[in-house]
């Protein structure tokens, strides 16, 4: 017995060596991106122990070397009954870890390290598997792939009893492969995975555990003749409420360090509207030459958030917006303003309504006031539009201090003309002609010096209860010019067909 426990200590020790070395990871490739997707949460990144080549993780176009994403990561906070803040949020991993694979038990919001090492992995599925299995399997000879055999559709003990979704073709309610069941994939191509916040402490944020399970699936279409959809990469993220705290005031926020090839030329902007937020070069050529620039005509990187979380109960289908820039701000139904550029208004169906990007600032690569995060309270400031020191960002110049922030306090920095109803500065119109003509806020019209830029997208505020459940559909799209115009003109064609792509169901 004590033989075998010893064992289990050293394979369980190695393991764990293994783990800090590597994390789970897959690639997403169907299509014309191919990303780096990390199971951990961290979804990908350039860091000397994952990636010791430094090759591209989100490579566009696939096999040439550049990319225009350097880190992206989710960032999720909110406060107890207490008002006590419970944080868990990822940059780069560099200063320690906030997010862990696998489910929590339902009952104390834990995992065992068992558990963990039994979900440390990126289960990698395409559709044409997935055909193949269905019309094959049970015949002679075939073998069912390790990801649709190993598919984590149930838990075990105090674990959900239901995990990753499956399509039961015997209808017994438990997830049989050699009877034929299978996983419930999107995409041509997906990537499942199950990660928590609640394995250790919070060493990346410092914040206090959420209790937080996530369910990720990350899915790509392979679809030449579509180009916005052969160019995009859709996340879908349902977040369980494990611990038996209920929160209020919770922010979900979609950090990104965008680098549109060379990294230090950079501009970042948003669409009120279209609920996006963009990096693009702030030089008509990317770079100098060096291997990993565009040069000339350089895409521009999108993320949109296409569905948030669910907005509170009210009884009603709140009415979609119709353009009534006097309508937006109902003093009865306050909600209604989300309609702007929420999802699931006007479509005749009772609470179904989800936010869209309610906020977007940019923070600069330096210490300061204005710079990376490193305290709880600093993230949980950022999720709510505020700066470090706790000020509310202001319309104009940097957002932050100097001649050119002219006020008011807004949610969005750098829109443009994507916001002609003032949803950012709740219907207050902005200062010094701001927003009028032809002068609208934008890294350009205040001639910022190009840089490193990370930019954040935030979802809130909303309740999440002990219990309950929330999720998230994005999308990160890339835009190229074509014959007639830049990338930047193309965009919003872009974004529009890539939301309505993902309203109709994906629809080929």
């Amino acid at each position: 017995m004590r033989k075998k426990t010893l064992l289990l200590l050293v394979l369980c020790s190695y393991y764990m060596a293994s783990m800090a070395q590597q994390p789970p990871l897959s690639r997403c490739n169907a299509n014309n991106i191919n990303a780096t997707i990390i199971g951990d949460g961290s979804c990908y990144a350039k860091l000397a122990l994952i990636n010791p080549d430094n090759c591209p993780t989100w490579e566009v176009p696939a096999g040439s070397g550049k990319e225009t994403v350097f880190q992206h990561a989710l960032w999720f906070g909110g406060l107890d009954a207490d008002d006590n803040l419970h944080l868990s949020a990822f940059r780069y991993g560099q200063v320690g870890q906030d997010y862990w694979s696998g489910p929590l038990t339902t009952t104390d919001a834990t995992i065992d390290m068992m558990t963990l090492m039994k979900y440390y992995h990126v289960w990698n599925l395409t559709r044409e598997e997935i055909n193949f299995f269905i019309v094959h399997h049970g015949e002679a000879g075939y073998e069912i792939p390790d990801d649709i055999l190993t598919w984590p559709a149930h838990g075990e003990g105090d674990y959900a009893a239901n995990l990753a979704p499956f399509v039961d073709v015997d209808g017994d309610g438990h997830y049989n492969p050699e009877a034929g069941d299978y996983p419930d994939i999107k995409g041509d191509q997906c990537l499942y995975f199950i990660f928590n916040d609640s394995y250790r402490d919070h060493t990346e944020s410092g914040g206090s555990k959420i209790g937080l399970e996530v369910h990720a699936m990350v899915y790509a279409y392979s679809d030449p003749k579509d180009e916005a959809l052969h160019n995009t990469v859709f996340f879908n993220y349902q977040f369980f409420n494990r611990s038996a705290d209920d929160y209020h005031d919770v922010y979900l926020g979609l950090w990104s360090d965008f680098d549109i090839g060379y990294g230090w030329d950079d501009y970042i902007g948003c669409d009120v509207q279209r609920s996006s937020y963009f990096g693009y070069n702030g030089t008509p050529i990317d770079g100098s030459g060096e291997p990993e620039a565009y040069g000339d005509n350089p895409p521009v990187q999108v993320l949109t958030i296409l569905a948030g979380p669910y907005m509170e109960a009210d009884g009603r289908d709140n009415p979609e917006f119709n353009g009534d820039c006097d309508a937006l701000f109902n003093e009865t139904y306050p909600a209604d303003k989300y309609a702007y550029n929420g999802f699931n208004f006007g479509n005749g169906i009772v609470d179904d309504e989800r936010l869209g990007m309610t906020g977007f600032m940019y923070h600069n690569n330096v210490v300061g006031t204005n710079g990376d995060p490193s305290e709880p309270e600093d993230y949980y400031n950022y999720l709510r539009g505020n700066w470090k020191n706790g000020n509310h960002m202001k319309y104009g110049g940097n957002g932050f201090e100097g001649q050119n922030v002219v006020g008011p306090e807004c949610n969005f920095m750098f829109p443009g003309d994507s916001d002609p109803c003032n949803f950012g500065t709740s219907g207050i119109a902005p200062n010094e002609d701001y927003n009028t003509g032809d002068k609208f806020w934008t890294e350009v019209e205040c001639q910022n010096a190009p840089n490193d830029r990370r930019g954040l997208g935030m979802v809130g505020p909303f309740n999440f209860n002990a219990g309950s459940t929330q999720v998230v559909d994005y999308a990160l799209t890339t835009v190229w010019k074509n014959d007639d115009h830049s990338a930047m003109e193309r965009m919003d064609a872009i974004i529009d067909h890539i939301k309505d792509t993902f309203k109709n169901g994906f629809s080929k």
